[in-house]
């Protein structure tokens, strides 16, 4: 057997689709025999410009063969995506065709993963499997709108038909979160045999040992490290807060994205100076700075896609033991609710709310007991393990 996966970006890339694409992987290749072969069709590293490490074009890992193409440096904006993804969805077609597969998979945020993956598989007359990290129809849409209403309408209609043909296509469809299924039911797609494996907590993030916390030291640190894009709107909350809290509170900020010149730009007219801006660093570095913490931080814009979304900050955040304020509504904020009693949730973009969860966070107790159980019950090895069986039981079920 022969299977191409296509994912958008693949370690040592950084991200969440990088880390859940990496487990899906290799959890399928323990599936398969040795003989069969699983092809990552991917990008060389690119998300980040400030983020810049080598890899091979052509790699393999057992019965793992990846293609990485090489694609521009993301620069932001939709005009730098479309472009990426012309060139990348060039050569994937070119490889996957030449390679004739079996099967294919893809793992997809903005979508045009999955139309590349159902392109592809029209053409070869094969089956094909979507996991969805992202309602791109929606997201954009809401992007655009604030723009152009009309503009927004235009947009969600031609991604909502794409996004249809692609869904109804594929023997089995996945979603990371449970509130994008009321949505695409809206849309008129049948997801009563969809499943749901949710991003989970990778062993990387076992039994760290924190730092010792000082409750009396001076400064406290207050940490974000993710994406700094239009879905994370860091810009409408970092400043303010942090410019109220300058006596009390450190803000640490890793990552990077397209909205980074947004929130820069707002640190220097509010004349902020307790806010460190650290580019993307990998993931010992990354421990280093979870280590020595106080309060770890997490928000989304206040936009409908992102009240359906289920960070996948939030488990790697959750294994840490330490407290945590989120920014959220909806889906994920339900999820916190039923299943981390250690988060103090505000509504996305409140810095009144904000700074009052700050202040308050220290008298929060935490359940170690209960992290625990939490810790266990999202391993991303035990979710991607049993993604990976149901893909390979669709596939033998509907070819036997």
């Amino acid at each position: 057997m022969k299977i191409v996966f296509f994912a958008s970006v693949y370690p040592p890339d950084l991200g969440a689709g990088s880390f859940r694409a990496v487990a899906l992987a290799k959890a399928i290749a323990k599936k398969i025999s040795i003989s069969d072969k699983l092809h990552i069709i991917t990008t060389k590293p690119y998300r980040y410009s400030s983020f810049k490490v080598n890899a091979k074009e052509l790699e393999t890992q057992g019965n793992i063969t990846i293609h990485r193409i090489k694609v521009p440096s993301h620069k932001g904006g939709m005009i730098s995506h479309a472009r990426i993804f012309i060139i990348f969805s060039w050569h994937a077609l070119r490889i996957c065709l030449n390679l004739k597969p079996d099967f294919l998979i893809a793992t997809s945020s903005r979508l045009m993963t999955g139309v590349l993956t159902w392109l592809c598989a029209s053409l070869l007359k094969r089956q094909y499997y979507i996991d969805v990290r992202d309602i791109f129809s929606e997201t954009i849409s809401d992007i655009f709108s604030r723009k152009s209403r009309l503009l927004g309408i235009c947009i969600k209609y031609i991604f909502t038909v794409l996004e249809r043909r692609v869904l109804q296509g594929a023997i089995g469809v996945n979603v990371v979160s449970q509130g994008f299924l009321e949505y695409f039911t809206a849309q008129g797609i049948d997801t009563s045999e969809w499943s749901f494996f949710p991003n989970g907590i990778d062993k990387e993030f076992l039994n760290i040992t924190a730092y010792s916390q000082d409750k009396n030291k001076n400064i406290k640190t207050i940490l974000y490290a993710g994406n700094i894009g239009s879905g994370q709107g860091l810009e409408k909350i970092i400043p303010d807060a942090a410019k109220r809290l300058v006596t009390d509170y450190q803000f640490n900020i890793i990552g990077d994205g397209g909205t980074m010149t947004l929130l820069t730009d707002e640190l220097a007219k509010k004349k902020v100076k307790n806010v460190n801006l650290i580019p993307p660093v990998n993931r010992i570095e990354l421990i280093e700075y979870y280590k020595s913490a106080d309060i770890l931080f997490l928000h989304l814009n206040d936009l409908p896609a992102f009240r359906r979304t289920l960070p996948s900050k939030i488990f790697e955040y959750a294994s840490l033991k330490k407290p945590i304020i989120a920014g959220l509504s909806g889906y994920s904020e339900k999820f916190i609710k039923d299943n981390l009693d250690y988060v103090s949730l505000f509504k996305p973009a409140d810095v009144d709310s904000f700074v009052d969860c700050i202040r308050n966070i220290e008298n929060m107790d935490i359940d170690i007991d209960k992290v625990d159980a939490f810790i266990d019950k999202y391993s991303r090895v035990k979710i991607m393990d049993s993604m990976a069986s149901q893909i390979i039981f669709l596939f033998f079920q509907l070819n036997n």
